[in-house]
């Protein structure tokens, strides 16, 4: 009896599944049909969701609904918080002004008396100030009127009905932190006057030298207060003005821009260049992240197999979107469908590609074979 060739009966069986693995795919494609239930844990998206994930056809209903699915996310407590009247504390710097009591002391050394004029008080680390005939007034954590009032009583020991001002020269004891890729990074300082989120990020200069964009992540914004911290698209607040306008800010907090590397799309598969793009701002065309990746492989590419891998949407979950680039329908469509942060821009093979890719993984393994044979790890 002959012997049998394993090498050979090997080699054949690996031809003859080749071949109908090329079949199969000219009799069904390479593609996942739209609105197709798949389950893709272990496989595309691995351990990313125990649940089937929904293609989703990129489409203008699509778009619309996506556009009306952006979240505030905003916490009540920032949207609700009133600035209060502001309290003088250590290292501010109070003008006092006393009518007639100030003129006196003012005419006293333009005739060369020993009196200083009392215009302009340090208050101390204790949080106090001296003023002549008033004494020690422990001023810290009270505002300019309550001020006011205290020296208004202290000094009517002294004067008769004694008219006082107070108001708040130097603001230095309060202060916002800001940090990160502004380009005016630092401190600024709380004032009677309450500012607003939008107001101290567009002075910080979100921006960069010269109006050239920075390589912050307006998308994410860290705000810190009171020991929390919040992550919020202060793109998505600017474009709405009602709600920007009333995020008022008090001492402590912290507004950190995060540099923007890690916030990529990447575009894999048959374009043309595949390339990682950093995100400057929240939103990117899908057809503008194509065209930086130069278009689709004209010779290799499947343009009706456009696949857009959201490994986390607004509400934590993965999704899969589909477009068709195969029209010019479909880059006008493309253009408004906006990409998110570590999103995966998948271009599907043509059917010759994926025949041909096969048949490149299959002649490295028959070359293994024929080594192994050599080395008598198969034996005929």
């Amino acid at each position: 009896m002959a012997k049998i060739n394993k090498k050979k009966v090997f080699l054949k069986f690996i031809g003859l599944f080749a071949l109908s693995i090329f079949i199969l795919g000219c009799s069904i494609g390479t593609s996942f049909k739209p609105n197709e239930i798949r389950s893709f844990k272990g496989t595309l998206i691995p351990e990313l969701s125990p649940e089937p994930i929904l293609i989703e056809t990129v489409s203008i209903d699509l778009i619309r609904k996506e556009k009306n699915k952006e979240p505030l996310n905003l916490p009540l407590s920032l949207l609700n918080y009133s600035p209060e009247s502001y309290k003088v504390g250590a290292g501010d710097v109070l003008f006092i002004y006393v009518y007639g009591e100030t003129e006196r002391l003012s005419a006293a050394l333009a005739r060369g008396a020993a009196i200083n004029p009392v215009f302009e008080k340090i208050v101390r680390d204790d949080g106090s100030i001296f003023y002549p005939n008033a004494g020690i007034l422990d001023v810290a954590g009270k505002t300019v009127e309550e001020i006011r009032l205290m020296l208004t009583d202290s000094l009517s020991n002294v004067l008769n009905n004694p008219q006082v001002d107070v108001s708040v020269s130097e603001f230095n004891s309060q202060k916002i932190i800001i940090s990160g890729s502004f380009s005016n990074v630092g401190t600024v300082a709380v004032t009677t006057v309450p500012q607003t989120l939008s107001e101290v990020i567009a002075n910080a200069n979100p921006f960069g030298v010269n109006g050239l964009r920075s390589l912050g992540d307006l998308t994410s914004v860290k705000f810190t207060r009171e020991g929390y911290t919040y992550e919020i698209d202060y793109e998505y607040l600017a474009r709405n003005s009602q709600i920007q306008n009333y995020i008022y800010l008090k001492a402590g907090d912290v507004i950190h821009l995060p540099d923007n590397s890690l916030s990529q799309v990447h575009v894999i598969g048959e374009a043309s260049s595949p390339i990682s793009i950093n995100l400057t701002r929240k939103n990117i065309p899908l057809s503008v992240a194509l065209a930086q990746a130069k278009g689709l492989n004209q010779a290799t590419s499947r343009g009706k197999d456009v696949y857009i891998l959201r490994p986390k949407d607004f509400e934590g979950k993965p999704r899969i979107f589909k477009s068709d680039m195969s029209s010019p329908s479909g880059y006008l469509v493309a253009g408004e469908f906006n990409l998110q942060a570590q999103d995966i821009v998948f271009v599907g093979t043509a059917g010759v590609t994926s025949w041909s890719r096969f048949i490149n993984q299959v002649i490295p393994f028959t070359n293994f074979i024929n080594s192994a044979e050599d080395t008598d790890l198969i034996k005929n």
